[in-house]
């Protein structure tokens, strides 16, 4: 490259990074990725999958635009006669034309990520983001690009170039199936930017479409610039011809390649245990699929040992992913412990809780296994709506209830003791017990929780203690619990 076409592209590059129009997509963006980060717990490793998408999304949409504009430049300027009179070769300039836009897309996308990675780690966001989202995403910004500069030089129109941008962006959506969870992922992993729905922080993407996608789209940016030279070579006048026809070629190919084994996908990969052989690939719901394995009662995760950020004391640990931090472990630690100090040292009452990547609530081997999905869920809950969820996982486990489909009938006792437990561990108060609706607790079982709550803790722990196997297994009546009048 010589130090003129050098110098334009570092014009044409300037020049499409004060776009407005190219800022209108780092806008729109910002608003829709602002919102939907705060609406999860942040981690880096699921904030940079949420302004690569949404980000990619819209910015290629403002770089489509900007780069239709830079093509429609000449022909409003009537330049474009002038340019046609000089003895360069009219790719050259071309040439430097979509360099610079390249260098401003990417450039512009790389400032966003970076300020999304920013912000997410400001709220408290902690693991690795995958750079490859990054990358990902500046090709998709860069196809925008060059597709709008095709889309200026072939039409001529300000008006189709206006439409354009929206339409890309929607069939973007459309194949991508934004929004649409029980879209194929086959389809949905030709889009420009993909749309990425299970990930854990643990386990990386389930499945992994990112390097195919890579290529994918670095075959269609060779093949629309390859394209695109040939557009403003007129008639071929001085066109290196083979080099040209080398990159459109090995563009079709990467493309092709790439796409195919794209399409070879599954739709999801369902993680049942740390080794990659026990991965299930899943065509359709994922949530389906979990549910039939994840509520067999005597279905447990296994030790992986991905949990290690805990915070815990001689009652109860919780365990999370890295990623998430100590700031989580201690939220559920907190969340919990009253509760738990109520059966401290009864047979089966669990001592730990662990994260797993999968399973809406699992126990064994004295612990709660809590899914990384429900983990994340929306962080603009309630503290209450939050602590109730860890406490109920708790008291299934504690109280051998279980969760799902083969969740056990609770019976009174057991009823009455999950009442006394959360009033002793303050997570309601006395007349919030008295006040509860009749459709929402027997008032036996109310009554007997209350006279449970007359007596010192300790006290209650013990007289438990033998009656435990059998409150465990249901088949304890309510008159022999502490506090019962014969």
């Amino acid at each position: 490259m010589t130090r003129a076409t050098a110098a334009l592209v570092r014009i044409e590059a300037r020049h499409l990074a004060r776009s407005p129009l190219l800022w209108l997509g780092v806008g729109l963006g910002a608003a829709l990725v602002a919102p939907e980060m705060s609406w999860y717990l942040p981690a880096l490793a699921g904030d940079d999958v949420i302004v690569y998408r949404g980000g990619g999304l819209l910015i290629s949409g403002g770089a489509l635009l900007a780069g239709a504009w830079l093509a429609l430049r000449d022909r409003a300027s009537g330049a474009a006669e002038l340019v046609a009179v000089t003895p360069t070769a009219p790719w050259r300039p071309w040439r430097a034309r979509l360099a610079g836009v390249a260098a401003a897309a990417a450039g512009v996308f790389t400032v966003a990520f970076a300020a999304g990675l920013a912000v997410s780690a400001a709220r408290g966001g902690r693991g690795t983001a995958d750079v490859r989202l990054l990358v990902d995403g500046m090709l998709a910004v860069v196809l925008g690009g060059w597709v709008g500069v095709a889309v200026g030089r072939l039409t001529g129109s300000r008006l189709v170039s206006v439409l354009a941008a929206p339409v890309w962006v929607s069939l973007s959506m459309l194949v991508g199936g934004q929004g649409q969870t029980q879209a194929p992922l086959t389809v949905q992993n030709l889009a420009p930017v993909l749309f990425l729905q299970n990930r854990s922080a643990a386990y990386g993407f389930l499945p992994d479409p990112l390097w195919p996608h890579l290529g994918y789209l670095l075959g269609l940016t060779m093949l629309v610039g390859a394209l695109l030279l040939a557009l403003g070579s007129r008639a071929g006048r001085r066109l290196p011809l083979k080099p040209l026809l080398a990159v459109a070629a090995a563009g079709l190919v990467l493309a092709g390649t790439a796409g195919a084994r794209l399409l070879s996908f599954p739709d999801a990969l369902l993680v049942l245990g740390p080794d990659r052989s026990t991965w299930k690939p899943v065509q359709g719901d994922l949530w389906v699929a979990a549910d039939a394995v994840t509520q067999d009662p005597g279905w447990r995760f296994p030790t992986d040992g991905h949990a290690r950020t805990c915070v815990g004391d001689t009652t109860l640990s919780a365990c999370v992913y890295p990623a998430y931090g100590q700031r989580l472990a201690r939220s559920i630690h907190q969340a919990v412990t009253p509760v738990a100090a109520a059966f401290a040292g009864l047979p089966g009452a669990p001592t730990r809780v662990r994260m797993v990547p999968i399973g809406d609530g699992g126990c064994g081997d004295g612990e709660v296994q809590v899914g990384e999905p429900r983990v994340r869920e929306p962080s603009t809950s309630s503290d209450q709506a939050i602590r109730s969820f860890y406490v109920g996982l708790y008291l299934d486990c504690a109280l051998g209830i279980g969760r799902g489909p083969h969740t056990v009938p609770i019976d009174q006792a057991r009823e009455a003791v999950w009442l006394w437990a959360e009033l002793t561990g303050g997570f309601i108060s006395r007349e919030q017990l008295e006040n509860l609706d009749d459709a929402e607790t027997g008032p036996a079982a109310r009554a007997a929780a209350l006279a449970m709550a007359e007596r010192p803790p300790d006290q209650v722990r013990a007289e438990l203690a033998p009656l435990w196997e059998r409150l465990r297994a249901g088949t304890l009546p309510l008159s022999e619990l502490p506090g019962q009048r014969p």
